[in-house]
């Protein structure tokens, strides 16, 4: 989905968002959204992607490190879903400044 009528603003809104998504996971994508989504429709549909995937790879980033705790062979799982967190945001940062809507291939959707 395009939308071509998102402010460089909501881009710039969006944007930042997935990159600190990618590094900060749940924690980056709460700020942004909180920050841009009274920006316009694009940044709010794009900072509640975000947030949607920041939750679920946090919930998968618990779930790793109780498992882990009990097989510490798991823990390259936790760096396995780190790059893949930090891959897949910078995919979407690439979308959200050209003004396209991004969706992740996985997420929980509890923020609407």
């Amino acid at each position: 989905m395009n939308m071509a009528s998102a402010t460089q603003e909501e881009r710039t809104g969006a944007r930042t968002t997935y990159i600190i998504t990618g590094i900060f996971s749940w924690l980056g994508a709460l700020i942004g959204w909180l920050v841009w989504k009274d920006k316009g429709s694009f940044a709010k549909d794009q900072t509640t992607e975000a947030l949607n995937f920041g939750i679920t790879t946090g919930i998968g980033f618990v779930i790793l490190s109780v498992l882990t705790r009990m097989i510490p062979m798991l823990g390259i799982l936790s760096l396995a879903l780190w790059i893949v967190q930090l891959v897949l945001s910078i995919m979407a940062a690439g979308a959200a400044g050209k003004g396209e809507s991004y969706r992740y291939p996985f997420s929980l959707r509890l923020i609407k």
